[in-house]
């Protein structure tokens, strides 16, 4: 991947925050395992050609350091084990942050928003942690629990003083038991994936499907009842015939906005977009 300079930032900023392939051939991560099958192969078949600025990576730079801190620290843990699982013609892989074998609990170090705790939004924390668990258990390790312990890198004191929904630490924790029950579906979940990848990688890259809705943090069209002077929507409806409805029964102070849906990881946070047949689709004739 092309690392550009645009602030002409120091040598040792750029070379921290370069970006390497994060998997072997044949082999997917836990954390990759969460991306469309798309994006990781337009990924991998474009990576010499993808570019980045190292401005934008700044907090790579964070993440690493507080992994590299946490993991260097004395306990009766194991740090940073690595662990690979054949599955069909390929391997899973995954690289846990701290394991306490007494406990049976996998811990994870993260960097993460304020506004992903607000959203609730951990279901890519938990299919990774269920991924983990599920290597563990392959080796013959039990896993009772997976703890997540997040370092919230925009935490506000004045917020959380005023708003008592807001997170009040800057370190917040997600965790959840591990059950058999759960396994079995990781089990199901894991090969599915790493067939439905197998099979992409047989295809063209504009043949391959887009990713799900879910991979690429996609929010639903919906169309707002809003009133004269508010700035908030009364009531969400998602078709325009209900909307319009409502807004009639109410009178002449309300009216229907639009609002179209849109694929936030498309749109920020996708490297591979501009190898992406959807993403160019989606964004005709702008």
């Amino acid at each position: 991947m092309k690392v550009t300079n645009k602030m002409n930032l120091p040598a040792a900023f750029v070379n921290a925050v370069s970006v390497r392939k994060h998997n072997a051939p044949g082999c997917f991560s836990a954390t990759t395992l969460n991306k469309g099958a798309k994006e990781i192969i337009l990924t991998d078949r474009h990576f010499d050609e993808l570019e980045t600025d190292a401005a934008e990576n700044v907090w790579a730079i964070w993440g690493t350091a507080v992994h590299a801190l946490l993991e260097s620290q004395p306990d009766n843990n194991f740090h940073e084990e690595y662990f690979k699982v054949p599955v069909s013609k390929s391997f899973v892989t995954g690289q846990v942050d701290s394991y306490d074998m007494e406990n049976a609990i996998i811990n994870d170090w993260k960097t993460a928003s304020v506004w992903k705790v607000l959203k609730n939004d951990f279901n890519d924390w938990q299919k990774q942690g269920l991924t983990y668990a599920w290597l563990l258990t392959q080796q013959g390790l039990e896993v009772k629990r997976c703890r997540f312990v997040a370092l919230l890198k925009d935490h506000s004191k004045t917020k959380a003083r005023l708003d008592p929904s807001y997170p009040q630490s800057p370190v917040f924790i997600y965790q959840f038991d591990v059950t058999a029950e759960m396994l079995a579906a990781t089990t199901n979940r894991i090969i599915s994936k790493v067939q439905e990848i197998e099979s992409a990688y047989e295809m063209d890259d504009d043949k391959i499907e887009p990713c799900s809705p879910d991979e690429r943090w996609a929010d639903p069209e919906t169309w707002a009842v809003m009133k004269n002077g508010r700035k908030s929507a009364i009531k969400l409806f998602d078709n325009e015939a209900d909307a319009d409805a409502c807004a009639g029964d109410m009178g002449n102070a309300y009216f229907v906005e639009h609002r179209p849906g849109g694929s936030k990881k498309c749109a920020e946070y996708c490297a591979c977009k501009e190898f992406c047949s959807y993403y160019k689709a989606m964004n005709k004739g702008e």
